[in-house]
């Protein structure tokens, strides 16, 4: 970077209290650039005077100086464009009219005094500008055009004057014809960002279906395939089996890869705002990652003792940052046992709003020199966040955080990696004693003094669609003892209240009652008789969102179509494993 380059760095950098995508953001660097040119100029011309003893005009360039600089300072500690563009417009006036009425400045020098126009409304906006200016030609002209009044000791040429009012008035029309024409092209560019947003709105939720409707056929597919290949077949018949199912997996490839992509516009499509338990929400994310790999990864959760009550936010969003975090920690791991420590305080309480801080970190990161350069090349903190989100692929956890109203942060040191986060809830219900607290943080458990093995329980199999009924009860016909079907949410519903299910698996998209509303009513029926039914998610639905909506809702797990049967039978018996753990 050359030194021009720095300059222009230099006057153009705004203060990290300023979001990007803030209206007054552009704003903000005009303000930074105005404020380093008027402090470049005070310093020059007050050491130009202090060399021909101009004793009051130093005194005057020294105070505007001063002044200049605090409200500078103060607009990059505290980011509050209004007051900090308000209060240098004030400055440039009093110092203008002060140099005017000091007389000063010089005959000619009053033409500069015509670029004020351009100053303020680009600074202010159209609006204040415009009043700024105003305020100014009253101030300055009167005594350019009547300095007789005013009893001054030199007259200002009548050409000058003309000048001056020529020059004011131009500048005046000119930007205020640009920021007309300004106005015009965002309102334009907007309408079309908006029919952007529309037209990709509509895209999302045709590959929503799309995808949906391609899973469960495909899901039919993969299980069918998988049980005739355990059929005595002869070579020929298993290398068309073969063929088919390999196709079949290229197939599944194929709509994961488009689910993965859309993940990233589906952000902002669905708000779960509910009253929720922080730490059952946490460890049941957590749960995830245990059930599947318990041997290698560990996540010591930490809780402040002093969040003894229950928050009202979004529980999906917050599932939604844990998945994606520790999915991507764990891929940039090192090899072998994974230690990745939780750590949840509360920072601040008052009687409706609690603030918490969210720690994620480990020591198992696999080394990234990027990271060292990133640290010595962006100086402000904003910077080396932003760059380290877009190098370690946090985006997403990145927009989710910033929905919901907090910032990311990062900490290296040579042996940690540290990724914190702070969020404002609303408060809910206190809980009585920490045993309320220590026994709400999981489900409740089902008191039994026998275990329930995979082959002597009960399932209840809540689908709509009779194909997949059948490949579910064709493919689990051997594993489980019995496997009652209920066609809606409803019918499951009516079916809970009459007999007792070991297990559930629960289809989503269904008519009268979909699957997170049944399993929603299937858990408040649940809190009066302190049992729990394990629920797992068998649905179509794989985009991002989808499976934290399930979670949310009361859901022990979830799988998505196409699925492996062993895949679905092991985690039926995770999940009758733990009843009596």
């Amino acid at each position: 970077m050359n030194f021009i380059d720095k300059i222009i760095k230099l006057c153009t950098i705004s203060t990290d209290k300023i979001d990007s995508s803030s209206e007054y953001f552009h704003k903000a660097t005009i303000f930074n650039f105005y404020s380093f040119i008027a402090l470049i100029l005070l310093l020059v011309f007050g050491i130009i005077n202090i060399l021909g003893n101009s004793t009051i005009l130093f005194i005057g360039l020294t105070i505007s100086f001063v002044l200049t600089t605090i409200n500078l300072l103060i607009f990059r500690s505290k980011g509050n464009y209004l007051f900090s563009s308000n209060v240098f417009s004030v400055l440039l006036i009093l110092f203008s009219v002060w140099l005017l009425y000091a007389e000063i400045i010089s005959n000619q020098g009053i033409l500069i005094y015509s670029i004020y126009p351009l100053i303020a409304i680009f600074l202010l906006g159209k609006k204040r500008g415009n009043l700024s200016s105003l305020i100014f030609f009253v101030f300055t002209g009167i005594a350019i055009l009547l300095p007789v009044v005013f009893g001054f000791s030199f007259q200002f040429s009548v050409i000058n004057q003309v000048l001056f009012v020529l020059l004011y008035c131009g500048s005046f029309i000119f930007i205020n014809i640009y920021e007309n024409i300004t106005e015009i092209r965002m309102a334009e560019l907007n309408t079309e960002i908006q029919k952007a947003k529309h037209e990709t709105r509509a895209k999302e939720e045709f590959i929503s279906k799309i995808s949906h409707q391609i899973r469960t056929p495909l899901n039919n597919l993969v299980v069918v395939t998988n049980i005739v290949n355990t059929f005595d077949l002869d070579d020929k018949q298993k290398d068309l089996i073969d063929t088919i199912q390999a196709s079949t997996n290229n197939l599944v490839n194929v709509v994961n890869n488009i689910a993965e992509i859309s993940n990233v516009d589906l952000l902002q499509s669905k708000n779960y705002n509910q009253i929720f338990n922080l730490e059952a929400t946490i460890k049941n994310t957590i749960n995830l990652f245990t059930n599947e790999d318990s041997n290698d990864n560990y996540f010591p959760l930490k809780i402040s003792e002093d969040i003894t009550f229950q928050l009202f936010g979004d529980p999906v969003k917050i599932k939604q940052v844990y998945l994606n975090m520790i999915e991507n920690i764990l891929k940039k791991s090192k090899s072998g046992k994974k230690t990745i420590e939780l750590d949840i305080k509360k920072l601040s309480e008052s009687n409706e709003i609690v603030e918490i801080l969210f720690s994620i970190s480990t020591n198992d990161l696999a080394p990234i020199p990027e990271i060292t350069k990133i640290q010595n090349t962006e100086k402000s903190k904003k910077g080396r966040n932003a760059a380290i989100v877009k190098l370690l692929e946090f985006n997403i956890v990145n927009r989710i955080i910033e929905s919901l109203g907090g910032s990311i942060e990062f900490n290296f040191t040579q042996d940690k990696f540290e990724f914190k986060f702070i969020l404002k809830f609303k408060k809910g219900e206190s809980f009585l004693d920490k045993r309320i607290l220590s026994k709400e943080s999981t489900f409740p458990k089902i008191d039994t003094g026998i275990q329930v093995t995979l082959k002597d329980a009960s399932v209840l199999l809540v689908e709509d669609n009779l194909i997949n009924q059948k490949i579910v009860l064709l493919s689990l016909k051997k594993s489980v003892k019995t496997v009652d079907v209920a066609n809606n949410g409803k019918e499951a519903l009516d079916k809970f209240g009459s007999a007792k299910y070991d297990l559930i698996l629960m289809d989503i998209q269904m008519p009268i009652m979909n699957g997170i509303v049944a399993t929603k009513k299937i858990r408040s029926i649940e809190k009066s008789t302190n049992t729990h039914t394990p629920i797992i998610a068998i649905t179509a639905n794989a985009l991002l969102g989808d499976k934290e909506e399930c979670l949310a809702a009361g859901m022990d797990d979830y799988i998505s179509k196409p699925f492996q049967i062993e895949t679905l039978v092991n985690k039926m018996k995770q999940q009758l494993a733990e009843i009596d753990s």
